[in-house]
Formats: structure tokens, sequence, C-alpha cells
């Protein structure tokens, strides 16, 4: 093997562990994360979970997400999590607008009341599916959740997060690209274990 060509073998050594290093970089971003400082959860024993905002173009996109994020809460074991319709009905009769992703503190405290919570989930999903960059395609999820106090009507935590369902390497390889649904799955997991621990 000559010089030429064991220069070559080294560039491209080079250029496979800095692409290596960048897909790690991308991929392993978490969830900007804050919990009141003062903030006792242990009062909490049940939420409701507020019509999430759709600001994305995937029509339904905030039901499949707050499907996931009821799952979630529950799996924790920590909350109990109020049936959506129930919720929606007594948020209509207090006067709240409908897929806003957020209510008023006289509605949160008579909804509140009405529904037995100590604390409502409100948010938005901000992308849900398919991004393209050049030639490329692949899934994206961005969520904002927010735990707020049902009398004090203080944010408890909030967190928002956004996922690629594919690495530079993917994008180069055409390897590991999951779905929107998969990704919506771990990352509300990611967001919770900043709120309950990992």
């Amino acid at each position: 093997m000559n010089g030429k060509q064991m220069n070559n073998i080294s560039c491209i050594k080079q250029t496979v562990f800095l692409l290596a290093v960048l897909s790690l970089f991308y991929s392993c971003a978490g969830p900007m994360s804050y919990i009141h400082p003062t903030a006792d959860l242990t009062y909490i024993k049940t939420v409701a979970i507020v019509p999430l905002k759709n600001l994305t173009k995937e029509n339904e996109a905030e039901g499949k997400v707050m499907n996931v994020v009821a799952a979630e809460v529950l799996r924790r074991g920590v909350f109990d999590v109020v049936e959506f319709g129930e919720v929606d009905k007594v948020l209509r009769e207090e006067g709240a607008k409908k897929k806003e992703g957020v209510i008023s503190k006289s509605i949160a405290e008579r909804a509140g009341k009405r529904l037995n919570v100590q604390a409502f989930i409100v948010g938005a999903v901000e992308e849900y599916g398919v991004s393209r960059a050049g030639s490329s395609a692949y899934p994206e999820v961005s969520i904002t959740l927010k735990l707020i106090d049902v009398k004090s009507y203080k944010i408890l935590w909030e967190a928002t997060h956004n996922v690629k369902g594919a690495t530079i390497l993917d994008r180069l390889f055409g390897i590991g690209k999951k779905s929107s649904s998969d990704l919506c799955r771990e990352l509300i997991e990611e967001m919770f274990d900043t709120l309950f621990g990992g």
C-alpha cells in the first residue's frame, strides 16, 4: 500500500469518527426542564390533561400525544389521570376554549374542584410527523408540557423536548430510522424523567 492510499484510509477513518461524534452530539440532547424550587408534589393524587394545542400540520397529533402522556403518567404510578371525555366536558361547561392548550386561573380552580384534581397538565405539540432536509425525510416530534397547581396556578414543572428520528449517520447510511409514534414515546418518557427521575 502506497502513501497516498494510506492517507486516503486515514482520511476516511477520521471522517467516520467525526460523523459518529456529531451523531452522538445531535442525538443525545435531552429535554430542557424546570421544577419549582418549593414544589412538593406529594399532595398531588390525581391530574387532568387539558387538550393540548396542536401547532403541527398533522391532524389529531394532540390526541396521539395525550394518549402517550396519560399512559406514561399512569405507568409511573405516581398520579391518577382523569378520563379525557370527563375533562373535556367539565372544561367546556366552565368556559374553556377547545384545544387551546391552556386554561385560565379561574377555570382551573372551578374545574379542579369538580374533577377532584390537584393539578393540570397543559401544553402544545409543536412538531409531529415527517420533516425534510434536502432530499432526506425523517420523523420529528417536539412537545412542551407544564404541570400547573389547581389552587395557586403555579407552574410546578415544565419541560420541552425535540427529537429527530434520524441522526447524521442515519441520514448518510439510511439506518435506524424510527416512526413518529416511537419518537413520541421516547420523548415523553425522557420528559417525565425530569419530573419523576429516570
